[in-house]
């Protein structure tokens, strides 16, 4: 529908740029005289406000923004040098007025206009724009939310290998954003972070196509393709799966138990299960087709550790709890040795598995890796000296934390998975025992109260100020983690969850190991030769 608007006098406009303050709602039209017609667009450059009535029109009627030299046609907005496009309106000349058309296009084309640009925000990895594209949306009584989605859609087959931080992060800053309603800001920085994270993962990636169509899906058979690597198969049956109107709480059970078929992948697997079920809470069913073949990718493509020397003892210990009888009493086991090597900590687990309920040895568990993790030895994450195994940095000591996060949701919907959750638990446990120092006070991070910690945590995460998203990942995932633990930890783990998260959030993380990389290639290589 037009909403026709009198503007100004068509001789005002032949002398120079005119900019037509409209009151409701309060925009600035710029109108311009070009090619011996009028023009009318936003006088609000869409990149960061300065008056395109300040620009310059050429014989092509292309107008310039002299603050950043960005560039559109009158005609239609479009940008063709620079970003965003600007907003064109249509024009008449009635009586020697210029009449402009303020009417609002239909929210449907409102919304592709606003994704289209996301999408070259997204391609080109644009934080900035990103941002502006989301609150387009907003402002626009649109759902933000949809461009997540769509960043979901747009990245899923650029990940050759599947799964990535990207999509278990924008799980915990979507769960971060739920605490902010009715505040744009912060609920904006959570979706901005998800799609930059996305986008930098994807960036100048080609397509890894899926499958089309595959087996049915069956538990059984879909178990046996990840255990081969058969990553054509495994995603098939789930494209297939989907297709035959299976839905993630059909095939959730055979992700879980996949994941935990092996000390998979340093906790990615399981962890990527609980955020594929987190995520599909926040955005919907819709999504499922995107999530569920590229979490069926990784889980063919994992590091499988248990079957390394260091984790010898794993099958072992797997073997004899599943043939126990598991424990009832709910009374906490004793703590376990602290630093524990591997074999110590797998055998504590056996140890108390027939008497104490997989509950409460979670929560020792837990509790020894929070104090693992206050107890990180920093010095590690700055040294350039050390082999190539003693790349320990603090992300290895949080895994532990988010990876029992995981264990505590898949093993208590499906519990026949204790003991392999409990027993990589223990690898985790052990695999940090010689990266400790013992040197450290054990109070000197305690949090005196949960609630206003987490307020400065949340500010915090809100203005990090970390550049490259993986790291600003591990501080939500790691943050979003205990919080959620705490509300069924003991006190001795939680005030250890909450003293270690202290420790790891205002300690400095270095970045990128420049001599650390060429000292081990150097190491490497130069066995070859005399």
């Amino acid at each position: 529908m037009s909403s026709w608007t009198k503007a100004v006098p068509c001789e005002d406009v032949h002398n120079g740029p005119v900019v037509f303050k409209v009151k409701v709602p309060p925009k600035q039209v710029a109108l311009f005289y070009a090619g011996g017609a009028f023009y009318a667009v936003d006088n609000r450059c869409p990149h960061e406000g300065y008056p395109l009535s300040e620009g310059n029109v050429d014989d092509g009627c292309l107008l310039t923004c002299n603050w950043h030299n960005w560039k559109f046609q009158l005609r239609d907005g479009a940008n063709v040098l620079g970003g965003d496009d600007v907003r064109a309106y249509a024009t008449k000349v009635e009586d020697g007025y210029i009449w402009v058309d303020l009417a609002d296009p239909a929210p449907e084309v409102i919304e592709a206009k606003i994704l289209a640009g996301l999408h070259v925000a997204f391609e080109k990895d644009q934080f900035d724009r990103i941002c502006r594209e989301l609150t387009r949306l907003q402002f626009n009584d649109l759902d933000p939310m949809v461009g997540v989605r769509k960043a979901i859609e747009w990245s899923h087959d650029r990940f050759e290998f599947g799964f990535l931080h990207c999509y278990a992060a924008t799980a915990d800053w979507l769960t971060l954003a739920k605490q902010f309603e009715g505040d744009w800001e912060p609920q904006l920085i959570c979706l901005a972070e998800s799609i930059d994270h996305m986008s930098e993962n994807a960036l100048r990636h080609p397509p890894y196509p899926y499958p089309e169509s595959g087996e049915a899906f069956e538990a059984d058979a879909f178990l046996a393709a990840v255990e081969a690597e058969q990553y054509d198969r495994a995603t098939g049956m789930v494209v297939q799966g989907l297709a035959d109107g299976l839905h993630w709480p059909d095939m959730r059970a055979a992700f879980a138990e996949a994941a935990l078929a092996h000390y998979n992948d340093f906790g990615h697997s399981l962890i990527y299960t609980y955020k594929t079920e987190q995520l599909l809470e926040h955005l919907g069913p819709d999504v499922e087709r995107f999530l569920l073949p590229t979490l069926a990718r990784h889980l063919c493509y994992t590091t499988r550790e248990d079957l390394i020397p260091e984790f010898s003892g794993y099958a072992p210990a797997l073997a004899a709890l599943q043939h126990m009888q598991p424990g009832e009493a709910r009374t906490s086991p004793p703590p376990l040795p602290f630093p524990a090597t591997i074999h110590q900590a797998l055998d504590w687990v056996v140890e108390h598995a027939s008497h104490h309920a997989p509950e409460v040895i979670y929560d020792r568990l837990l509790e020894s890796l929070a104090h693992n993790l206050l107890y990180y030895d920093t010095r590690y994450d700055t040294a350039y000296h050390h082999p190539v195994q003693d790349n320990v940095s603090w992300l290895g000591f949080t895994h532990g934390i988010t990876f029992a996060n995981a264990v505590r949701s898949e093993c208590t919907s499906f519990p026949h998975l204790w003991p392999a959750g409990l027993l990589q638990m223990a690898c985790f446990v052990g695999r940090n025992r010689r990266y400790l120092d013992l040197t450290l006070g054990d109070t000197d991070w305690d949090v005196a109260d949960a609630d206003t910690f987490f307020s400065g945590v949340h500010e915090m995460l809100l203005d990090h100020g970390v550049r490259l998203p993986i790291f600003a990942a591990h501080l939500v995932k790691t943050a979003q983690a205990v919080q959620e633990e705490l509300d069924v930890a003991s006190d001795a783990c939680r005030r250890y969850l909450l003293a270690s998260l202290n420790r790891f959030l205002n300690s400095p993380i270095k970045q990128k190991h420049v001599r650390r990389f060429a000292r081990q290639a150097i190491a490497l290589v130069s066995r070859d030769f005399a």
